[in-house]
């Protein structure tokens, strides 16, 4: 049910909280530079991170020594896809219906739409454009209560996940998870 909740969260905050991002600002220019510097961060950030955990995690092996075994209960996984082209993985970043992407939770296609909304927003004259982007922030600051709504449950859900792997896994699988977490 927390799992659920989360994924419920994504798609309309990242939505909302993308529009307003672009479309309150009048320069578009702007944002485009911002959207580019904060591209190169992310990507310098997210490589130094990777590297960092991999370091950790070579250095102190978390996680060695656990079996996990598929049950009967595990979701099944799919067959793998067919091969897929370059072409594609382009064509897939491009919502065919957002509402589709949203309850498959396509997040790259929820933004993809977010940005191109966000810029068509801003390009409206600003009595056109207001009512819209009101709403965008009541959505945004509404999805935030919400959030804080689901992490009261965060306790319960990492109870219960705690409780079915050591049910399923035995008590001896806390020392590797411990070992995880403290790395």
């Amino acid at each position: 049910i927390f799992i659920r909740l989360i994924r419920t969260i994504v798609a309309p905050l990242l939505f909302a909280t993308l529009v307003v991002g672009i479309a309150s600002h009048g320069d578009l220019k702007q944002v485009g530079r911002m959207g580019v510097k904060a591209l190169v961060y992310f990507e310098i950030v997210t490589t130094f991170a990777l590297l960092i955990g991999w370091g950790a995690g070579s250095l102190t092996r978390a996680g060695a020594g656990v079996s996990v075994q598929p049950t009967s209960d595990a979701p099944q996984l799919q067959p793998p896809a067919a091969e897929r082209t370059w072409q594609t993985i382009v064509l897939d970043i491009f919502p065919e219906n957002i509402a589709r992407s949203v309850a498959e939770n396509q997040v790259l296609q929820v933004v993809v739409f977010a940005v191109i909304f966000g810029i068509a927003l801003a390009m409206l004259p600003e009595t056109r454009r207001r009512p819209m982007l009101a709403f965008m922030e009541s959505l945004s600051e509404t999805m935030f209560k919400f959030t804080n709504i689901v992490m009261l449950f965060a306790p319960f859900g990492v109870a219960g996940a705690m409780a079915y792997t050591v049910g399923k896994m035995g008590l001896g699988v806390l020392i590797p998870l411990f070992k995880l977490l403290a790395t």
